[in-house]
């Protein structure tokens, strides 16, 4: 029979307890630090090894996210935080960092590694990359089709594992620096603002073409309908987002989905609509089926609300001395909480309702009700439960960490002359045999007979066992003290718990570091990228000597002599394109590492997100030639890094700084140029003019393609580290680029020639106004 895993998020521990009792699998949680849910409750160790035994004794499995960008200053910290949880026996750690990576795979050569959902994977041939560097299973990027699954699946012999419900990112996962940039607060640190959540308005040129609303806000994903597809795909886990969510929310979750699985697998019966009625009112922002079946829907963004919708139980028909007036649509209670969606959003919680002046306890559909409200609330108004407390209740059963027991089946034989002996097993067919050291003897007395025995083995206390059936063979004839009774019960309880807690005792190896063959460029290098034929001849007129041209400007230029250029490729593919016409490419992703010997110059760009040296050690040992360094390294992480690459490596890493340009703040397979609009994919509305999102402070943020309708959403400022070139040459950083995107000929000209000036000492100027320093001088 198939075997899916169902994998629930535990934030804190009632959602620990709560996924357990629903039927959850495994879970995933994340220790105080190095978790991409940083503003979680979050376990510290001792909570950890707790909830490890509570965990493995109920037979599921426990897995720990690392699913963060590391600095240098951090890895010896990591290193001790892993080596606990591997001396623990977490079953698997989950992993966003490719540094991380590299140093776990090789420390811990028998522990099971996830690529997280950070890494974007999206293609066979960054899985074909991840599984030699020592992954077990890969997390897909929410944006990977069914297609692309049966593909790796019917391709690979690796683990796959599928988010199946809750938030969605709207940028590709692990691309995202829009929190980052803006508020300081990273994304791929764990500590995501949610800035897509907040309201803007979309702009044509200059002229406001939708007003303001969630224009990037997403639904929620719900695949409980077709649950059917991806285990006939051959996804191996099922994953439910969601450490931030109340433990409620976890129960509820699971528990659908652990019908719907049921119901695919054996055909057992299941009410979907009752079962998603449920969830909407657990938490949902609207729902969609994401891009798994359906390549560029367009019901992926709830422009109306970033946050709990519930269900529509009603409408606003009246207002009066502090009492408002509905209509219902849907039963509601006592204790209930709804929200108002009019001109004002308003919620409260239910302490009473009346119906023609009488206060009831509940109401149905169509009666009409009045309850009170601190507020006035418009006539009109939508009203939605966004708790039922009747549901909520029922769902609190579940916190009770005894409300699955484990169940045993035990037999004790107490026969006069014999010694005393236990047996027990499980459903799981294991067995245990303990044989007490005392003999029984005639009783002068009262024997002992089967209740006073039964009575003892029976206490089985505060833990997670009880007797599914306990016989007893005794003959009634002995004298058996209670304390031996006792301490044998003990031992039984003891060896069990020892059985179930066991796991192989991992092993921890002290890596040597191999040395790393670097070309390091003997000349200090000023670069540019661009993505317009202006921006290319501007740098072409100042003598660039390389210059990273857009992949998607070669491919609608196919006539133009583009002369000793860099390929830089697209940012997300899908399967290599080994008949470009170049030997030297840009590349964001790992998989192009897989073909590296197509091609002389391999030079990893900055969503290689490398932040500490061993990220830049295995990209080189996979085929690099250059490393460019993520944009989230401070000062002081630059300094850091160079420092620190030299003394482990005995040697200079060839790297490369951008020092200019608008910073791309996310991609996404969502468009709101298209959603606006109601077009499809290929419009090429955004190359006709220039869209840009306006946030509430006036901040304009340029919309660009990629070329494959995947939208850029740049900054607002563009990156402006002129002032510091000749540190960061002096530095070691030998590579320093300017990033073009939106500028024309002349901006780009001025930008190139004052650079040019910067670097020779000569006299430049540069406008202050209007830029950013990145996380640079943070």
């Amino acid at each position: 029979m198939i075997k899916i895993e169902l994998l629930a998020p535990a934030g804190n521990r009632d959602a620990v307890v709560g996924a357990i009792n629903a039927g959850a699998n495994a879970i995933y949680m994340a220790g105080k630090k190095f978790g991409a849910r940083a503003y979680a409750s979050n376990f510290d160790n001792d909570e950890m090894i707790d909830i490890i035994n509570f965990v493995h004794l109920r037979g599921a499995k426990v897995f720990i996210t690392i699913n963060t960008l590391v600095f240098d200053d951090e890895i010896n910290e990591l290193l001790e935080y892993t080596d606990f949880l591997v001396s623990n026996h977490v079953d698997a750690l989950i992993i966003q960092d490719l540094g991380v990576l590299s140093l776990l795979s090789n420390r811990y050569p028998n522990m099971e590694l996830h690529a997280s959902t950070q890494m974007n994977t999206l293609n066979i041939d960054q899985v074909k990359v991840l599984k030699s560097l020592g992954v077990k299973r890969v997390i897909l990027a929410r944006e990977t089709s069914i297609e692309i699954i049966k593909e790796i699946k019917e391709n690979i012999d690796i683990e796959i594992e599928v988010f199946v419900h809750g938030a969605l990112c709207v940028s590709y996962s692990g691309n995202c620096l829009f929190s980052s940039m803006i508020g300081g607060r990273s994304g791929n640190r764990g500590e995501c603002a949610q800035p897509c959540r907040l309201p803007y308005e979309l702009l044509k040129d200059d002229q406001l073409v939708e007003d303001q609303a969630y224009l990037m806000s997403t639904k929620d994903l719900m695949t409980i309908e077709h649950l059917n597809q991806l285990i006939e795909a051959g996804v191996d886990s099922l994953k439910i987002e969601g450490r931030m969510r109340k433990a409620e929310y976890v129960i509820q979750t699971v528990m659908s989905y652990r019908k719907a699985i049921s119901h695919f697998l054996t055909r057992s019966m299941i009410d979907f609509e009752e079962e998603i009625v449920k969830l909407k009112k657990v938490f949902n922002r609207g729902y969609t089926d994401g891009y798994l079946f359906d390549i560029k829907p367009k019901t992926i963004n709830n422009p109306y609300r970033p946050n709990h919708m519930g269900i529509e139980v009603g409408e606003v028909i009246g207002f009066h001395n502090g009492k408002v007036e509905i209509e219902l649509s849907n039963i509601v209670q006592v204790g209930d909480g709804i929200r108002f969606i009019g001109k004002k959003d308003f919620g409260l919680g239910i302490s009473r309702i009346l119906k023609n002046g009488l206060t009831i306890k509940r109401a149905f559909a169509s009666e009409i009700i009045e309850i009170d409200s601190p507020e006035v609330i418009e006539i009109g108004s939508k009203v939605l439960l966004t708790m039922d407390s009747n549901l909520e209740d029922n769902l609190s059963l579940y916190l009770n960490e005894n409300y699955n027991l484990i169940h045993l089946v035990g037999r004790i034989r107490a026969m006069t002359n014999e010694i005393l002996t236990v047996e027990v097993s499980d459903d799981n067919k294991n067995l245990w045999v303990v044989n007490s050291d005392y003999q029984i003897i005639p009783a002068n007395n009262k024997p002992v007979d089967e209740n006073s025995i039964r009575e003892q083995f029976s206490k089985l206390g505060n833990t997670p066992f009880c007797w599914k059936q306990l016989v007893i063979e005794t003959d009634n004839k002995g004298f058996i003290p209670v304390k031996i009774m006792n301490d044998l019960r003990r031992s039984i309880i003891d060896k069990i718990t020892n059985t179930l807690l066991y796991r192989k005792p991992q092993v921890i190896v002290d890596t040597a570091i191999s040395e790393i063959n670097i070309v390091t460029e003997p000349n200090k290098k000023l670069i540019a990228y661009v993505r317009t034929i202006e921006q290319y001849e501007a740098s072409k007129s100042l003598n660039i000597e390389e210059i990273y041209v857009d992949e998607d400007l070669i491919r609608r230029n196919p006539t133009y002599n583009f002369e000793n250029y860099y390929l830089k490729k697209r940012r997300i593919w899908r399967n290599t394109d080994n008949n470009v016409d170049n030997n030297n490419i840009v590349v964001s992703d790992i998989g192009h590492f897989h073909n590296s010997s197509f091609f002389q110059n391999i030079f990893a760009d900055e969503f290689m997100n490398v932040t500490n040296i061993y990220s830049a050690e295995i990209l080189y040992k996979l085929g690099a030639k250059r490393v460019t360094l993520s944009p989230e390294m401070t000062k002081s992480k630059l300094e850091s890094f160079i420092n620190n690459f030299f003394l482990k490596f005995n040697s200079s890493p060839n790297l490369e700084k951008i020092v200019y340009g608008h910073e791309e703040l996310m991609i996404s397979k969502y468009c709101p140029i298209a959603k606006t609009f109601d077009t499809n994919p290929g419009c090429d509305l955004c190359y006709k003019n220039q869209y840009y999102l306006k946030d509430r402070m006036g901040a304009q943020y340029p919309l660009v393609n990629d070329g494959f309708c995947n939208i850029k959403v740049l900054h607002s400022k563009p990156l402006n580290l002129i002032d510091y070139v000749s540190y960061l040459y002096d530095l070691g950083i030998n590579t320093l680029r300017m990033n073009f995107t939106t500028e024309d000929y002349q901006t780009t000209y001025n930008i190139i020639s004052n650079y040019q000036k910067a670097i020779n000492k000569e006299t430049y100027y540069i406008s202050r106004d209007n830029v950013t320093t990145g996380r640079f001088l943070r």
